[in-house]
């Protein structure tokens, strides 16, 4: 099953997507990677998650972006 996962940067969604990938979904992970807190934490856990896809065969895919923000 393919499923998003909003804000998976930060530490819910870093977990959620995590598990995810563990059973055997693809995640498409989606956050603005912003400052609220410590960026490095969150880029951290994007290599984990790009090596736990590579690790168990299950696609991660990342979208760098802001929902709020809206294209013309």
């Amino acid at each position: 099953m393919k499923i998003l996962v909003t804000g998976a940067a930060g530490f819910i969604g870093f977990h959620t997507a995590s598990r995810l990938l563990e059973r055997g979904d693809e995640v498409v992970g989606f956050d603005s990677v912003n400052d609220y807190y410590d960026v490095d934490i969150k880029e951290r856990r994007l290599e984990k998650l790009h090596a736990l896809s590579t690790e168990t065969g299950t696609p991660f895919h990342f979208i760098r972006e802001n929902l709020a923000d809206q294209k013309q």
